[in-house]
């Protein structure tokens, strides 16, 4: 078999396996895949202005594994990547040859993932039938919240040729004018950084005297301000009430 045919059949099970787990494969996950994430392994949010960067999955030394997704993304294009990231770390993904095509897996996973087979295809007919192809991928795009490239060739893969798949993700944004259309809060970031992880032990850290506050918070100031800012206002109560105390 071609490996690139192989890659997506074998993504396309593994979603299918993933969904019926999970919720079925009547709904539009969209934002919740994050949550799912979190429940499973570390979920890392950085901000990286950096347009060709969207994200990583990594298993560190110890056997924890990490997802980092790239919030200076649009969110829909984060979801995604959330998904995307997912396969990586699948029992789908480790069951595979050398020769397999992980790129090309992990793309249709997450495609099979946002935008279930069955949903996606009565959707798109009532939607087509409606509006017109390319204001038809708009609408779907919004109902799953993934990128509407990523749309118009799921739905492609699907069965439908005149899904138009040329055409580039700025370009899409640009016919939601065309078609009077609001702009979308799905087109743009949400710039966080979060890594509960990383936070959780820092704080642990510091309540077991093995960091002091101020270390504690110059390590976690990039993640949680504002936990950051107790820990530097509880390190300048400590200086102030021992030079009191030596007074």
């Amino acid at each position: 078999m071609d490996l690139k045919i192989q890659a997506e059949k074998t993504a396309e099970a593994f979603a299918q396996d993933f969904l019926e787990e999970k919720f079925g494969n009547d709904i539009f996950i969209g934002a919740h895949i994050e949550k799912l994430i979190d429940d499973k392994v570390n979920l890392i949010y950085q901000y990286t202005e950096d347009e060709n960067y969207h994200g990583a999955a990594v298993v560190h030394e110890s056997g924890e594994e990490f997802i980092a997704l790239n919030t200076f993304q649009p969110l829909r294009m984060r979801y995604f990547t959330a998904a995307h990231e997912l396969w990586h770390l699948s029992e789908g993904s480790q069951m595979q040859s050398e020769s397999f095509d992980h790129e090309r897996a992990a793309d249709r996973f997450a495609a099979a993932v946002m935008l279930p087979k069955g949903l996606t295809k009565d959707l798109w007919k009532k939607f087509k039938r409606e509006y017109g192809t390319e204001e038809a991928v708009i609408h779907l795009a919004d109902f799953a919240s993934v990128p509407y490239d990523a749309t118009a060739r799921r739905v492609r893969e699907l069965g439908d040729r005149d899904a138009p798949v040329s055409i580039p993700e700025d370009e899409w944004k640009q016919k939601r004018f065309v078609y009077n259309l609001p702009e979308s809060f799905l087109d743009q970031p949400q710039a966080i950084e979060k890594f509960e992880a990383y936070e959780t032990i820092v704080r642990n850290a510091v309540e077991q005297e093995k960091l002091d506050s101020l270390t504690g918070a110059n390590k976690i100031g990039r993640y949680n301000p504002k936990l950051a800012e107790v820990l530097q206002e509880q390190k300048a109560e400590y200086l102030n009430n021992r030079e009191q105390n030596d007074a």
